[in-house]
């Protein structure tokens, strides 16, 4: 030890306990002497009388009052409550002590003192007060980023978020994938080693990566019976998955909502992962209806889907396409027999005077999630799209106003213990989707929505990012984005075989085949 070294670390520690007590006074002399505000602070963004799930990262916000110095302190029942001195409006809330109050005080309040000094006073305003949930949030999140074009997209990716901090990493980027739009993922039960997403209209062509357990698969799901496939739902069983196939089309408009979505024509069909064989039924891929966004019940036995007239049941000089309102419908199916049911009407247009889309079963099954707008099935192109709850066993519905705005609500989905939902909307400009929590208490209500928690919210509102079809998984998603370029790169394409028993629609065209391989 050099001369006069041992002199240091206690110099060190004397001063760190000097400053702690000088901080302390400071917070009591702000406390005792500062003017009381009658009112709540405006914070952006808003996390005031919100509830959080004990594991989500800390909600760092700007206080939009003005000032030149800002002290919060965020306290609740039990542990050391979190004191913030800043010189900036921004409020970084510091990680560590941030988990350890919310560990400690699940299904507690949380308390949010903020003052500001203003011409050398302090203000204090009414603190804000939120809840902790008893029940975590999924661990990580998975959503798409596009930029917000009307007509073309240049680049977008494919990212997972790791709810408990700020951690967001890269599954796949267009740029690498030949150019194609990547859309339409979708993970079984929650599962990050099962996923599936679609490649279109790029230079690798539009085809399927499927990841399964520790094998990436490249699949091409086009027959002689149908289009490649698009929405989707994965079969508890992870055997079967439901698919759509539509031919798209959209129009752009110079005044008003920007975009429009409607389809020409539009099925529904089963891909076998086992057999690589794609099969439907008549009752589910009518030629005089539009079948689209099939979803399972969460025992495999009901297909959920959004069905409507085909174009030809319209007046073609009232705008056919505004005409256009889909009914909510189900179908029994017996995956061992691959047995079809008869179909049933949940929620019929001509009772709502609604058009549905996006209906999702909660995990116990006992509700469904929609949105319901004017017309259409692409909610997030109607400003007026709210999401409503279904009971399914007394088939009544409600708006679930809590949580629904004066902008589009569009694309949800639920966590894997039924307490959470994750939302897309408009709500925060109404021209880009943002990802928005909300808690699912056991008496069928939903908490006042916040947005996605992040670093520096301020630079995040500046990036002008469109979050879209977030999902809830278990875990990360361990498939490496090189695994999926070399595979989506590869020759080696597995070919879906048509059910004998499915009579073929339309001619596929002739072209080259490619090398195939099988998933078993």
């Amino acid at each position: 030890m050099r001369k006069n070294e041992h002199f240091i670390f206690p110099a060190l520690l004397i001063a760190a306990v000097l400053l702690n007590c000088a901080r302390q006074v400071n917070e009591n002399l702000i406390i005792k002497e500062s003017n009381s505000v009658a009112r709540q602070p405006v914070i952006d963004p808003d996390y005031a009388s919100i509830v959080l799930p004990p594991n989500i990262a800390p909600t760092n916000f700007v206080i939009k009052e003005e000032g030149s110095d800002y002290y919060v302190q965020i306290s609740s029942e039990k542990g050391k409550a979190i004191d913030i001195f800043s010189r900036s409006s921004l409020i970084r809330i510091p990680m560590k002590p941030w988990k350890k109050l919310l560990t400690l005080n699940g299904n507690q309040s949380l308390n949010i003192a903020i003052f500001v000094k203003n011409e050398n006073k302090w203000n204090r305003y009414v603190p804000i007060e939120n809840s902790i949930a008893p029940e975590s949030i999924d661990s990580h999140l998975v959503y798409r980023i596009i930029p917000p074009l009307y007509q073309y997209y240049d680049k977008m990716s494919l990212f997972q978020r790791d709810l408990s901090n700020y951690d967001e990493r890269t599954i796949a980027y267009n740029k690498s994938l030949g150019d194609n739009c990547v859309n339409c993922h979708s993970f079984h039960q929650h599962n990050p080693e099962r996923m599936l997403f679609h490649m279109r209209a790029g230079a690798i062509g539009t085809l399927m990566m499927m990841v399964y357990d520790d094998d990436v698969y490249k699949v091409d799901t086009k027959t002689s019976f149908n289009r490649a496939t698009s929405y989707r739902s994965w079969h508890p069983n992870g055997e079967l998955v439901a698919f759509a196939f539509n031919d798209v089309k959209q129009l752009f408009h110079a005044v008003g909502e920007n975009r429009d979505v409607f389809d020409i024509v539009s099925d529904l069909c089963l891909f076998n992962i086992k057999t690589n064989t794609i099969t439907s039924s008549p009752k589910i891929s009518s030629a005089d209806r539009l079948e689209t966004y099939p979803e399972w019940s969460p025992d495999g036995r009901s297909l959920y889907f959004c069905s409507a007239p085909g174009l030809e049941h319209y007046d073609k000089h009232e705008h056919p396409y505004k005409q256009m309102k889909y009914d909510l419908m189900r179908i029994s199916y017996d995956a061992e027999k691959d047995l079809w049911g008869e179909i049933e009407p949940v929620l019929l247009a001509s009772e709502s005077g609604l058009s549905a889309a996006h209906a999702k079963p909660s995990p116990d099954g006992k509700y469904i999630l929609l949105c319901l707008s004017e017309y259409s099935y692409f909610p997030l192109y109607r400003p007026e799209s709210d999401l409503y709850l279904l009971d399914v066993q007394t088939n009544q519905y409600r708006n679930a106003e809590e949580i629904n705005s004066r902008s589009a609500e569009s694309y949800h989905s639920w966590s894997s213990n039924g307490r959470w939902i994750v939302l897309s909307s408009k709500r925060r400009d109404g021209l880009v989707t943002d990802a928005y929590f909300s808690y699912f208490d056991q008496h069928g209500h939903f908490s006042k929505p916040f947005i996605l928690p992040q670093r520096d919210p301020e630079l995040e509102k500046s990036l002008f990012r469109v979050y879209n079809v977030p999902e809830f998984v278990c875990g990360a998603v361990s498939v490496r984005p090189q695994k999926l370029i070399k595979t989506a790169w590869s020759q080696k394409i597995i070919k879906a075989k048509l059910d004998p028993k499915v009579s073929g629609k339309a001619e596929s065209g002739k072209r080259e085949e490619p090398m195939y391989q099988s998933f078993h």
